[in-house]
């Protein structure tokens, strides 16, 4: 893969295995509030999304918002499950130790998740505080907002970046900034899941973060 200058990764699912903590706590917590939902409706519905875009498509699903006493107590229980339950990714401190690219981070979720969940798994070093959030753009993924922003900020044209992501939202936020995605899709995805990140615009899917270091090098 010619010319790749920049790296820059997505971070639930990507860096850290958060998703399934946080869409079960999601789940939980709405059926709690009376917004009954079950996990796998979450992921359906939410995976790749910004906070505020999923509480929009719950207000409109529901016609009414959720209590912001119900989003406290989610988020409560969220960073204490995140504490006591979250792994980095399979292979990706090895692999980030392995790079010799400059890299960055990218996510639609807030500031304060992304540093603490990559520092819970030692990780934030790794990105010497290069980290962007859909919160610091007008409009989340997958609009490519955000992945212009942290090429801007990094000092790279997009042609020049290539952009590691896990779900639709992703993979279709960063082929609108022009770069190049890889899919990255562990073995316990099923293949509908890899073949949606190839038509989302994913150049090719990946299992093993292992694999990383030779695919930028093709």
């Amino acid at each position: 893969m010619a010319n790749v200058e920049l790296v820059i990764f997505d971070c639930d699912g990507v860096l850290v295995n958060s998703e399934p903590i946080v869409n079960r706590i999601f789940a939980e917590t709405l059926t709690e509030a009376g917004f009954t939902i079950t996990y796998e409706e979450v992921i359906e519905k939410f995976v790749g999304k910004s906070f505020a875009t999923c509480l929009e498509i719950i207000e409109t699903t529901y016609g009414r918002p959720v209590p912001p006493i119900w989003l406290e107590r989610g988020k409560e229980r969220e960073i204490a499950a995140l504490q006591q339950e979250l792994q980095a990714i399979s292979g990706i401190a090895d692999t980030l130790k392995e790079l010799t690219l400059p890299r960055c981070v990218a996510s639609n979720s807030s500031p304060r998740h992304i540093q603490l969940v990559l520092g819970l798994t030692n990780l934030l070093h790794h990105f010497d505080g290069k980290l962007y959030s859909s919160h610091h753009v007008d409009r989340p993924k997958p609009f490519p907002d955000l992945y212009l922003h942290a090429a801007s900020q990094m000092g790279y044209a997009p042609e020049n970046c290539v952009v590691i992501e896990d779900s639709v939202t992703g993979v279709q936020a960063g082929s609108a900034a022009g770069m190049r995605v890889l899919g990255y899709a562990p073995s316990d995805r099923n293949s509908s899941h890899r073949e949606a990140l190839i038509s989302a615009g994913a150049k090719l899917v990946f299992e093993d973060m292992r694999q990383l270091p030779n695919l930028l090098k093709v």
